[in-house]
């Protein structure tokens, strides 16, 4: 850009890396792997010029103490930088954050490099160990193994660790790249700014005591203060006379002298600004970080209520639904008990969820289902007294038919018992009387009349035996006979009385329109009570009587067990009808005591009453005051009490209404997230053709660099060759005015203005592709975060294929083990007894060979295990450098532009 840059650079500062003013074409992954590896071999060496022990960074053939060396050179600074873009303080400060994170990205960037070196050495060593033409190892499987699987393998962890390499040099440079972007731009500003704000001294300032310079080398005035600038971007030093000459006037028209003065400084100082802005947007942060905490607030408070509500409208709910759930069990219940009665009893209410689109709320059916379920308890109960009562009707209908058939057989065998009596006490006196039927039970008359068949039939074959014993015998016999006789008509006249009143019975019933009874269809009825008398008849009569009384004593029995067990069922039916009764009679106990104490109350009232009517007027006015006050008391607490639930119910309303806005956010955050992706993709797309556009810019702006530096090289030595030709400034500036009116110079004029148009559209042009350039970058470091997730994704499957393959090669080395064992068994082969000293010796033979192999294939697994486990370390050191540099890593400072 001056005289002294055009010289060549010395051996110790030349450019370590591929600078931006390099060929277009991306270097080789090789080049750059090296030229990486062997700068972070060497280090950064500082510049150090001797010759400027007060500014040992600079350059060892720049000299500060030659003043017109210096004097060019911050000349030649200040128009260069005269058109530089100036930039607020928030893209300044966007500006240094993409430094930061881009030096930051830059050190991680190379401490992956140097580790991955690493790796690929180590790589390289192991290839090369495994390699025909490296060293043999000393195993007895060596020749087997190691030039087999295991130098592919080392080949391709080489060239994996290679192209590793490549790829983080590549990125490495390509972040460097971008870096140099923001770091040219903020340059840019910082040159500009003081270009802009730096003024050169009107009068040079003299030492009072050796009336020379007192700047030191001479070096142009300071910058002034920020407040007292101009905007004109025209800082450089005034000539000494009305005709001084400016090189910034070169890219004026000849317009522009008209209306201003030579040497006359603008005076458009900028006003101090009576507040301090950055106290004011402290106090806007403070300002929001409030109101954003309220709105936290707010928010933790409405999502505590909506949880509130939620959980009371699932109670109301649940208690609804198993309210519901009763009514029906009951319903089924009561219809089940009696379905002629209730087969169309009323269905429960339903419930919140059930109607819904009713306008019903949880809660609302609560009081319905209550009464519904205490109208079905209701019917219940009376369906159950119904049932009770019926039952105990049949019990006593069954009981009362039980007890006539008994007392009817008792009568029968009374009257039997009765005629066997006198019959036999007729023959013997002494015979013992029939029991008492008021005293007696029916087993009783059973087993008298059992003793006097007997008895009877004792006699009769002692009649027989006598009447065939003798003829004396013959007037006994006839006596028998006479007694037999009557006992055949006595039975005959019992038995035709029993039909009589079973006729009478049957008559009685068949007039009131009743079925016949089925008692008096029994088995008596076949009787023929005009049978006449023969011993075999009275036998058989006898023996059908016997039969019969055994038949009712059975019956007896049977019908005694019956009884008890509808006993025993009355008990259990009516245990529960006998809780019921147990709690109505204590309900009722305890209504009596109330109203016992009703009583005691009422009569104390009517003790008091004729004190009370004498004071009925104070009682009166006292009374209708006290419930004026109380009833306005009530109205108040209920309509507090109505404002509350109004107030709930709005409230429910609210929460359900934020419900359904939360589930429409939901859906339309779903959405959202589609959209999103379905950009990423097309912004992805994008990306890859402004990367491509891009570098098509970088290229052409690399071109118009390369134009501008040899453009201001030609201009820097023509202004020398045109000071050292046409004498100082004065001089020329005395001549140029004089030749004001040259057609010459009116056309290098215009074609000056033409060429400065042309850069200002060029500089336009090139602003937008940066812009382009930095929303390109912020979307490819978004997608770069999202590849480093992918990165660690990948080395957890690394660690779980190593794992895997650990254990594949375990267990081929135990089956290779089993196969050599197998391989090494000798053979059983047929022979003569003389041959077992020479198999054992065989034998012996194998077994130490076996052991030799075993103890060889041992140290080789051993040695293969320590290079495994130190490459597991080194993988582990890198994943754990990985996960420690993060976005948390402490930032570094932007990096210094490297010459």
């Amino acid at each position: 850009m001056n005289g002294a840059g055009v010289q060549k650079a010395p051996a110790g500062h030349e450019a370590r890396r591929p600078s931006s003013n390099s060929p277009s074409h991306f270097p080789a992954g090789k080049m750059l792997v090296e030229s990486y590896t062997s700068e972070m071999g060497e280090g950064d060496k500082p510049l150090y010029n001797p010759m400027n022990p007060d500014h040992p960074q600079s350059s060892v053939i720049v000299d500060l103490k030659d003043p017109i060396q210096v004097h060019l050179l911050t000349e030649t600074a200040l128009s260069d930088s005269k058109e530089y873009e100036i930039l607020s303080q928030e893209e300044v400060d966007d500006l240094k954050k993409q430094i930061q994170s881009l030096s930051q990205r830059v050190e991680q960037t190379k401490a992956n490099l140097a580790i991955q070196a690493k790796y690929r050495d180590a790589a390289i060593s192991m290839a090369k160990l495994y390699s025909p033409t490296g060293p043999k190892r000393r195993s007895l499987l060596g020749n087997r193994l190691s030039g087999g699987d295991s130098a592919r393998e080392a080949d391709v962890e080489r060239q994996a660790s290679e192209r590793r390499c490549e790829e983080l040099a590549a990125e490495l440079f390509s972040l460097e790249k971008r870096l140099m972007v923001p770091q040219r731009r903020l340059l840019r500003h910082t040159a500009g700014i003081l270009q802009m704000t730096h003024r050169a001294s009107t009068k040079a300032q003299k030492d009072p005591t050796s009336g020379t310079d007192a700047r030191p080398n001479l070096i142009p005035g300071s910058p002034e203060s920020l407040y007292t600038y101009s905007n004109g971007r025209n800082s450089l030093e005034p000539a000494a006379d009305d005709f001084g000459f400016d090189d910034a006037s070169l890219y004026l028209p000849l317009d522009a002298f008209d209306g201003q003065q030579p040497g006359r400084t603008r005076n458009n100082a900028i006003q101090i600004p009576t507040k301090s802005p950055g106290r004011e947007q402290n106090q806007l942060r403070e300002e929001t970080d409030r109101l954003r905490q309220e709105n936290t607030r707010l928010l933790v408070e409405i999502e505590e209520l909506r949880n509130d509500g939620a959980e009371r409208v699932a109670v109301l709910s649940e208690t609804e639904r198993k309210m519901e759930d009763l009514n029906n069990n009951l319903r089924e219940l009561i219809i089940r008990s009696n379905p002629t009665k209730y087969s169309n009893f009323q269905i429960p209410p339903p419930t919140y969820n059930n109607g819904r689109g009713s306008g019903l709320e949880p809660g609302d059916l609560v009081g319905s289902q209550l009464t519904y379920l205490g109208n079905g308890l209701a019917a219940a109960l009376e369906e159950q007294n119904v049932k009770d009562a019926e039952s105990a009707r049949g019990a006593d209908a069954e009981t009362v038919a039980t007890k006539a058939t008994l007392a009817q057989a008792e009568g029968i065998m009374q009257t039997l018992n009765r005629q066997v009596s006198e019959m036999l006490q007729a023959r013997e006196s002494d015979y013992p009387s029939p029991p008492d039927s008021s005293e007696s039970r029916l087993e009783d008359q059973l087993d008298y009349l059992q003793d006097a068949v007997a008895t009877i039939q004792t006699e009769m074959s002692r009649a027989a035996e006598i009447s065939s014993s003798s003829s004396a015998n013959k007037q006994k016999t006839d006596r028998v006979e006479t007694v037999l006789t009557g006992l055949w008509d006595i039975i005959q006249a019992g038995y035709a009385d029993i039909q009589h009143r079973k006729a009478e019975r049957r008559k009685v019933r068949a007039d009131k329109g009743l079925d016949p009874d089925e008692e008096d269809m029994s088995a008596d009825e076949a009787i023929d009570p005009d049978e006449p008398y023969s011993l075999q008849a009275f036998s058989a009569k006898v023996q059908w009587l016997y039969a019969q009384a055994t038949s009712l004593k059975d019956q007896k029995s049977v019908l005694k067990r019956q009884i008890k067990q509808q006993r025993e069922l009355n008990n259990k039916s009516s245990s529960e009808k006998d809780k019921e009764l147990m709690q109505a009679t204590e309900e009722l106990k305890t209504t009596r005591s109330m109203l016992d104490s009703v009583e005691q109350e009422a009569k104390d009232a009517q003790e008091k009453l004729a004190k009370a009517l004498r004071d009925l007027d104070i009682v009166q006015q006292t009374s209708a005051n006290n419930e004026s006050a109380s009833y306005e008391q009530a109205r108040e607490q209920l309509m507090e009490r109505d404002n509350m639930i109004a107030q709930l119910q709005e409230n429910g309303e609210e929460l359900r209404k934020e419900l359904s806005r939360a589930e429409d956010n939901v859906t339309l955050v779903g959405g959202q997230l589609e959209d999103a992706l379905r950009a990423k993709n097309l912004a992805e797309t994008r990306m890859t053709g402004l990367e491509k556009e891009l570098k098509e810019k970088d290229e052409e702006l690399e071109r118009m660099n390369g134009m501008i530096i040899e453009l201001k090289t030609e201009a820097t030595i023509a202004k020398a060759e045109l000071e050292g030709a046409y004498g100082s400034r004065a001089q020329r500036a005395a001549e140029v005015a004089k030749v004001t009116q040259n057609a010459e110079l009116t056309e290098l004029t215009a074609q000056n203005q033409k060429l400065r148009k042309e850069l200002e559209n060029t500089l336009k042009e090139l602003e937008l592709i940066t812009k382009e350039t930095i929303a390109a970058t912020k979307e490819k470091l978004d997608i770069e975060g999202q590849l480093d997730d992918a990165v660690a994704a990948q080395t957890n499957l690394e660690g779980e294929v190593d794992r895997l393959r650990d254990k594949l090669n375990s267990e081929v080395s135990k089956l290779q083990e089993q196969l050599d064992a197998e391989k090494l068994k000798v053979p059983p082969s047929p022979g003569v007894n003389g041959a077992a000293q020479s198999r054992a010796g065989a034998a012996m033979l194998s077994e130490q060979f076996r052991a030799t192999m075993k103890e060889e294939r041992r140290k080789f697994q051993d040695e293969m295990k320590e290079e495994q486990a130190k490459r597991r370390k080194l993988e582990d050191e890198l994943r754990a450098l990985r996960r420690t540099q993060g976005p948390g890593k402490s930032p570094l400072g932007p990096l210094s532009p490297r010459s």
